[in-house]
C-alpha cells in the first residue's frame, strides 16, 4: 500500500480506518510565514495531531521536525493530543543561510536581527502503548526503535550470553583465560556500529566537529552488566558480555551523517516548468545571499530535506515487516522516496497542487 493524496491532511486522514500506519515521519510547517508562504502561519494545533494519533497503531513513533522558535508550540501540541514525548533529536547541517533584515547603512550598518541557524529539532513521539512493549508488539507488530538496522559506523560488537554452567565448564582457575575459553559457549549475536544517538550531522557539521575535536582514539574492551569493563572479578563476568574494538577518528564517527547528493533534489522533475527558488526573500543583503538568489529549479520547494537523512529516520523506526509510513505534510516529497528506496510504504498528503506535481515526478523517477 502506497498512495499519494491531494487536500488537506485533516480531511483526508478521516478517510483512514484506525490503527493503519505503523511511523508518522513528517516536516510540518514551522508558523514563520516563511518566505511569505500561507501554509507557513502557523504550527500546526491539537486537531492535527488527534487525527494523525487515529490513524496510527499503539506504539507507532512519529518524528516530527520543528523550528528553533516554535518547536515548543509544537511539541505541545502533539502531547496534548494523546501522543507520549519520547525524546529529542537534533539535526545539525552547516549549509543554513542567515534569515535576517540587514541594516545596509548609518550607525549600524553590518547589524542584524538572527542568527545563522545550524540545527532543526526532531520531536521524537509514541502512541500509547496496548499494554507492555512485548505485548504491544505481539498484538500490533510495532514496538520500539530498530536499534542494530541505526547502528553508527562500522565498528564490529558481540554480544552473548551464557549459562553459569557453562562459564564453569571452562574449567580454569584463571579467570581472564576462562572468559577466552568460554566465548565458544556465548553464542554470540555479531553486529556493525555503535547505538543510534539522538544527534544526526549533515557532511558540513560533521567536518565542523572534526576539526574541532581533532583525531580522538578509542580502545578496546569488554563490558558486564553492571557497567564494569573488567570481566576479572568473577568467573560469572562472562553471564551478559559485550565487546568492541578500538577505533580513531574525528567525533563525527559518534554519530549518523547523512551524505547528500548534488543531483537528488531535481531527479525525476526535469520535464517540470522551473521557478525560482528565493529562499531569501526579504533577508537578502548579505554577501551570505548573493550566490543562490535567483537560481531557478524545477524542485523549487524551499524546505527539502537530504535523502540520505530521511532514509535514516525510516530505517530506524521500520518494523519487523517493515510497516507503512505516513507523511501528512509531504511537501517535495522526500520522506516517500526514502520511504520507498528502503522498502517500506508510504502514503503521503499535500495540499499544493505544485508540490504534488514535484512529488509524483520524485517518485516516478
Amino acid at each position: 500500500m502506497s498512495e499519494l493524496y491531494l487536500g488537506d491532511c485533516r480531511e483526508v486522514v478521516k478517510q483512514f480506518p484506525d490503527n493503519l500506519v505503523d511511523t508518522i515521519i513528517t516536516d510540518p510547517p514551522y508558523g514563520l510565514e516563511f518566505m511569505g508562504k500561507g501554509w507557513d502561519k502557523g504550527v500546526p494545533g491539537i486537531e492535527y495531531w488527534k487525527e494523525f494519533l487515529a490513524v496510527t497503531k499503539p506504539g507507532g513513533m512519529l518524528l516530527a521536525f520543528g523550528g528553533t522558535r516554535t518547536y515548543h508550540r509544537l511539541a505541545c501540541a502533539i502531547e496534548d493530543a494523546g501522543w507520549e514525548i519520547r525524546d529529542c533529536m537534533m539535526w545539525l547541517y552547516g549549509s543554513g543561510f542567515p534569515k535576517s533584515h540587514n541594516f545596509k547603512e548609518g550607525a549600524f550598518k553590518g547589524w542584524g536581527t538572527a542568527l545563522k541557524p545550524a540545527w532543526e529539532p526532531i520531536i521524537v513521539a509514541m502512541k500509547p502503548l496496548d499494554g507492555t512493549f512485548a505485548q504491544n508488539a505481539e498484538k500490533w507488530g510495532v514496538a520500539g526503535i530498530n536499534v542494530d538496522g541505526g547502528r553508527i559506523g562500522t565498528q564490529v560488537m558481540t554480544e552473548g550470553r551464557a549459562k553459569k554452567s557453562e562459564v564453569y565448564a571452562a574449567g580454569n582457575n584463571s579467570h581472564n583465560k576462562m572468559f577466552k575459553e568460554a566465548q565458544p559457549l556465548l553464542n554470540p549475536a555479531t553486529h556493525q556500529g555503535r547505538w543510534p544517538a539522538n544527534l544526526l550531522l549533515d557532511e558540513d557539521a560533521a567536518g565542523l566537529l572534526d576539526e574541532q575535536s581533532g583525531e580522538l582514539k578509542s580502545g578496546g574492551g569488554v563490558r558486564r552488566p553492571n557497567g564494569s569493563k573488567s570481566v576479572a572479578m568473577s568467573p560469572l563476568a562472562a553471564d551478559d558480555i559485550s565487546e568492541w574494538s578500538a577505533s580513531a577518528g574525528g567525533a563525527s564517527r559518534f554519530f549518523y551523517c547523512s551524505k547528500a547528493s548534488k543531483s537528488e533534489r531535481n531527479a525525476g522533475c526535469e520535464g517540470l516548468p522551473e521557478k525560482p527558488n528565493n529562499s531569501y526573500g526579504d533577508f537578502a543583503g548579505t554577501p551570505e545571499h548573493g550566490p543562490k538568489l535567483n537560481v531557478t529549479k524545477q524542485n523549487f520547494h524551499p524546505t527539502v530535506k537530504p535523502l540520505k537523512l530521511m532514509e535514516y529516520l525510516c530505517t530506524l523506526t521500520k518494523t519487523p515487516t517493515g510497516g507503512i509510513v505516513l507523511d501528512p505534510f509531504a511537501g517535495s516529497g522526500t520522506t516517500l522516496l526514502a520511504a520507498k528506496n528502503i522498502g517500506r510504504e508510504y502514503i503521503g498528503i499535500e495540499m499544493s497542487p505544485e508540490y504534488h506535481k514535484i512529488i509524483e515526478a520524485r517518485l516516478n523517477a
